[in-house]
């Protein structure tokens, strides 16, 4: 093989190997680093409520539903809110988050959900069961099996006795991952377009390098060859 051919092929190589192994980091990245974020802010969120939702909770007689009051009414004229916002330029048109609030043996006293599952025990499910132990609550769930796009988070945090500070019942956020997915394709396809921009200017610098080399190389063979 010429060694012109030679050079260039070893530099492409190694540049477009290198490239290839930083992308797909950077891009395996960047989902669970959007879930993280959006882990932490709904752990904010349920913790916040929890708070409002506590007098409430503590006024609830044994084997009652939350009807009324000061979080039913929020979280339903929530709920029904219009909503239209670019979020760096993407576009935001449906409140997702998703509210649901059990007593102390994880019985659902409230549902934002549609349909909701007021009345149901739900205390066996991880992020319910963890937070009454006392411990921090969360969950992943595919709504449909199979299909990570369908992907629910749930983030729950104990309502706590203002009094005594025992746990009277749990307060969880959902939000569909796919409310999200638009930001995680856009991140995606930017990282691509720089990837193939630098795969394109890697081969150009190799060309110019390759020429360069092989310049250089035809100088000192030929002032080898009028030496002799």
């Amino acid at each position: 093989m010429h060694l012109g051919l030679r050079l260039l092929f070893a530099f492409v190589a190694i540049t477009g190997l290198a490239a290839f192994f930083v992308l797909r980091v950077f891009v395996t990245e960047i989902k669970p680093s959007v879930r993280e974020v959006m882990e932490d802010l709904m752990v904010d969120t349920a913790n916040l409520l929890a708070e409002v939702a506590a007098p409430e909770l503590q006024r609830l007689s044994a084997g009652a539903t939350l009807q009324e009051g000061a979080l039913t009414a929020a979280v339903r004229q929530y709920a029904q809110r219009p909503v239209d916002v670019k979020i760096w330029g993407l576009a935001k048109t449906t409140l997702d988050l998703r509210v649901l609030l059990t007593d102390a043996n994880g019985r659902v006293v409230f549902d934002s959900g549609t349909p909701a599952a007021t009345g149901q025990d739900y205390s066996r499910w991880r992020d319910v069961l963890l937070t009454l132990r006392g411990d921090y609550g969360a969950r992943s769930t595919r709504e449909l099996p199979g299909q990570d796009g369908s992907t629910v988070m749930v983030v729950s945090a104990p309502v706590t006795d203002r009094a005594g500070g025992a746990t009277i019942g749990v307060l969880a956020v959902a939000k569909p991952l796919a409310t999200v997915q638009q930001f995680i394709d856009r991140a995606e396809d930017k990282i691509f377009t720089a990837g193939a921009w630098l795969l394109g200017l890697s081969l150009a610098v190799g060309v110019g390098v390759t020429l360069w080399t092989v310049h250089g190389v035809r100088r000192l063979r030929l002032y080898a060859q009028q030496a002799r």
